[in-house]
């Protein structure tokens, strides 16, 4: 942000301290704003700068780095111009300990495989940081505690560490946060969401991290939006929590990592109401991986298309105490064993659960394979009729009838074909009996 002109032909007063690097531009009490703006020059006192402004102040950095930490303990505006803020060994280049502070343009930098070094660490509510950048730090942003905070069009461009995990942004009891437009590089996770209510996650990318987003114990999350490229993990984890929407999930470019585009686990306990939508999975291993002890409650797909991945649409452990429903509009690019890659239970999921379901409400499969493949090796099969489409009734767990999606009984073509001809030859010898009958009754009429 650049300096507060007014209006009115106000006459400006600088306070200029050259020799502390800082500045101070005031308007006349006449003036209708009350704020001011605190510039600091290349190498100047960021601390005494912001001792010096008042609540609603803008302190503003001159191009230059920067040593921190920088304490921000007021409600001010924390703004650059091309700035760098150096982290400190062991510590954090900005401390936010204030609420209704705003970060905006800021560089922090940390040095390369630190595992002790921090970008910006927020400690208060209601802060907002946006078009900042956090560079090669083991964590780019901590939020502890900090609620409503607001990230908007950062860099998280970080740098992992063998001594410790990394995160781009690392929340933990951070209700109401939200986080739009933000890229991430370099690191093991790219957000980390730790019992949270009601984060939104909008439009964020992530390339070449091991994890895009992880949620554990959250309620009520939104993930929209989100482009992941070049990742090791998943592009979204869950555990521990209860309401989960993952809408509009997409691969760019460059592959979609070995691992699952969504894995449910229960590291930290199982999950429930999670809901996939309008998503498209193609290229990634697995769509949709449930694993042992993850669920206490019901998964739900919608106009999703895991048409592209490599090995199975949706995988559901033995033990995963859950169930899946691929409810409407969802593409598994052909099903069952016409389509090996994508699993073996006639709607493109392989089930190793006997004890749940895969449950489809519509047809999967609009557009099979010409020629069915060979029969699927005897592991990735269930021998349970209560799975969907295991090869027994295509009864659900509670007994009701579920589409598999696979087509019912028919007759072999060539059975068929010789049927059609046998009952045509018939025909005809009817019809010449019955114009004899008719000529013989003529005849003897006459």
């Amino acid at each position: 942000m650049r300096p507060t002109w007014f209006a009115g032909g106000a006459v400006v007063v600088a306070l200029t301290g050259l020799a502390t690097g800082w500045s101070v531009l005031a308007a006349p009490e006449s003036a209708t704003a009350a704020s001011t703006t605190v510039t600091v020059s290349s190498g100047g006192d960021i601390d005494r700068a912001i001792a010096q402004a008042k609540d609603g102040d803008t302190v503003f950095l001159r191009p230059g780095t920067y040593r921190g930490p920088v304490h921000v303990d007021k409600p001010i505006t924390l703004s650059s111009a091309q700035s760098t803020i150096a982290a400190p060994s062991g510590g954090a280049a900005v401390i936010v300990t204030a609420a209704g502070v705003t970060i905006d343009s800021v560089t922090t930098t940390c040095r390369a495989g630190s595992a002790d070094q921090l970008g910006v660490h927020v400690m208060a509510d209601h802060v907002r940081i946006v078009d900042s950048s956090m560079l090669d730090c083991a964590n780019g942003v901590v939020l502890d505690r900090a609620q409503d905070a607001y990230l908007q069009g950062d860099a998280l461009l970080g740098s992992r560490s063998p001594d410790r995990t990394s995160a781009g942004v690392w929340a933990t009891k951070a209700d109401g946060l939200t986080m739009l437009g933000n890229m991430f590089e370099d690191d093991d996770i790219g957000v980390r969401v730790d019992s949270t209510s009601a984060p939104a996650l909008d439009s964020n990318t992530f390339s070449g991290v091991g994890a895009g987003v992880s949620l554990r114990s959250v309620t009520n999350a939104i993930v929209n939006g989100t482009l992941a490229s070049n990742g090791t993990g998943p592009a979204v984890t869950i555990t521990g929590s209860r309401g989960a929407e993952i809408a509009t999930l997409n691969r760019s470019g460059g592959g979609g990592g070995a691992a699952a585009a969504i894995e449910v686990t229960g590291a930290a306990g199982p999950s429930s109401v999670i809901n996939v939508e309008d998503s498209n999975l193609s290229g990634f291993a697995t769509g949709l991986a449930i694993g042992p002890n993850s669920l206490s409650g019901p998964v739900t797909v919608i106009g999703t298309s895991f048409a592209g991945v490599t090995r199975s649409a949706i995988t559901v452990s033995a033990g995963s105490k859950g169930a899946v429903d691929a409810a409407l509009g969802d593409d598994f690019g052909g099903c069952g064993p016409r389509a090996p890659d994508h699993g073996y239970d006639g709607g493109g999921a392989l089930v190793t659960d006997p004890d749940r379901i895969v449950a489809f409400q519509r047809q999967n499969c609009s557009t099979p394979s010409a020629t069915p493949s060979s029969t699927p090796p005897a592991q990735n099969a269930t021998s349970s009729p209560a799975v969907a489409g295991s090869g027994g009734s295509g009864g659900g767990s509670d007994g009701t009838n579920v589409d598999d999606g696979r087509p019912g009984p028919s007759i072999p073509t060539a059975i068929g074909s010789a049927l059609v001809t046998v009952g045509v030859t018939i025909l005809l010898i009817a019809c010449a009996l019955g114009v004899l009958f008719a000529i013989r009754r003529s005849r003897n009429a006459h």
